[in-house]
């Protein structure tokens, strides 16, 4: 069982749901390459789905059957930040924070220890240019979720400054950018993005930049599940009306409880403290707007506009057409 989509698109939320409502362990982003030292070579990989990939197969059978054990995919916490730094040690509101971080560390550990028995249900945010290719070979049920492009931007921007104080500059063509490894991908271009590539010569702000993230990793999945008939979750639609969207994954899961309306009101376990204090609401369908002027919004809707995105607009956030409507 698998919960996909881009990063910030609400998949954490779906994840720790579905698992709490039927008994679930989570395994959480086992393509995060800085975590999962094995997952290096495969995360944001574009894979067609009659590619012959042993050694990704390999990994990721151990991966989806709950055996290959990390301490990020099992806890979601990194090893570095178990030791405190001298800062941690000398500073009180840093000894709070690494405190805090502890608690948490241990919390999560002793879930894993008691979910250890339970059947797995994996989350991937860098696996959206191989889905096809993951339910062909591995025989995956997946649940693929699909975000309002101007609200995973914002929420990228927001994650970003928080968590390195900067925001990621698209303009600097170093290997390990993700935007980099798109852009080189072969046949990736050849698929799809050679009639786009007029965009790459630009050059592109943060708002830019990271749309043009989110039209790569979800413009051919989409398209994909359109063309297979397969369904595309919407995470706005699962806000607006989650028992009709959870009742829909459990089928295509092959689960049986449908989460009831107290587990999903939680905000992820991923959240920001800011947000695991506050009830998990509609309003939050709304409040990305604010974070951009209205040039910003422009600069997203240019994108989209380029890419020929049909489901989304910037200045609507809601999705303005759905796969389903023409299935």
């Amino acid at each position: 069982m698998i919960v996909a989509g881009s990063g910030r698109s609400g998949t954490t939320w779906i994840l720790d749901t579905l698992a709490e409502a039927n008994n679930l362990r989570t395994i959480f982003e086992p393509l995060a390459p800085h975590f999962v030292p094995e997952a290096r070579t495969f995360a944001n990989c574009y894979v067609r789905a009659d590619d012959h990939k042993p050694e990704l197969k390999r990994f990721l059978e151990k991966v989806l059957m709950g055996k290959h054990h990390n301490l990020w995919m099992n806890t979601r916490c990194n090893k570095a930040n178990l030791i405190p730094s001298v800062a941690q040690m000398t500073s009180l509101k840093h000894l709070y924070n690494f405190g805090a971080f502890y608690k948490f560390f241990l919390r999560r550990s002793l879930k894993y220890m008691r979910e250890m028995s339970f059947i797995p249900i994996t989350k991937f945010i860098r696996a959206n240019l191989m889905l096809d290719w993951i339910e062909k070979n591995l025989d995956a049920k997946i649940i693929y979720i699909v975000r309002h492009p101007g609200a995973v931007v914002a929420s990228q921007i927001l994650a970003s400054k928080a968590k390195f104080g900067a925001v990621w500059d698209f303009n600097r063509s170093y290997k390990q950018s993700i935007l980099f490894r798109y852009k080189e991908d072969r046949q990736l271009r050849k698929d799809y993005l050679d009639k786009y590539y007029e965009i790459f010569s630009e050059k592109l702000s943060p708002v830019a930049g990271h749309t043009l993230l989110w039209c790569i990793e979800n413009i051919l999945p989409v398209y994909n599940h359109q063309k297979m008939k397969r369904y595309v979750f919407f995470y706005e639609d699962i806000v607006n009306n989650p028992q009709k969207e959870f009742e829909h994954m459990i089928k295509i899961l092959g689960i049986k409880r449908k989460p009831d309306r107290s587990i999903i009101s939680r905000p992820s376990q991923q959240a920001s403290r800011k947000m695991r204090n506050r009830s998990f609401d509609k309003n939050q369908l709304t409040r990305w707007v604010k974070n951009f002027n209205q040039k910003q919004l422009v600069e997203i809707d240019r994108v989209l506009k380029f890419f020929k995105v049909s489901t989304y607009n910037a200045f609507e956030p809601m999705p303005i057409s759905r796969i389903q409507d023409s299935l």
